[in-house]
């Protein structure tokens, strides 16, 4: 039974194991929000946002992807793969957080 107010927590996590396009041997992301991302999706994500960086960058990104899952939807993404453009809204939710992360850095 549900009290009033309270919320459940949904987690999403995705376990990448080593492969030649991970080297480094085990990354797990994990998201709370309320958007539950595909693996791919994830992983595109990630290597996109990493390109490069070592393990503060990993969890900078890692953190930015969960602060996204709270308002980003999976159909958002798509939209924006598609049409190579980042509405308004997404690039605010993006902004913000790139600076609630920023300390991950």
């Amino acid at each position: 039974m549900r009290r009033r107010g309270s919320k459940s927590a949904l987690t999403t996590t995705v376990t990448k194991v080593v492969t030649a396009t991970n080297p480094t041997g085990t990354a797990s992301v994990t998201t709370h929000g309320r958007f539950h991302y595909p693996q791919v999706l994830i992983t595109n994500y990630m290597k996109s946002c990493v390109a490069g960086g070592g393990a503060k960058k990993r969890a900078y990104c890692a953190c930015t992807l969960d602060k996204l899952s709270n308002n980003v939807s999976t159909q958002d993404f798509a939209e924006i793969g598609l049409s190579k453009t980042i509405p308004p809204r997404i690039k605010r939710l993006m902004t913000q957080a790139v600076a609630d992360c920023a300390s991950k850095l």
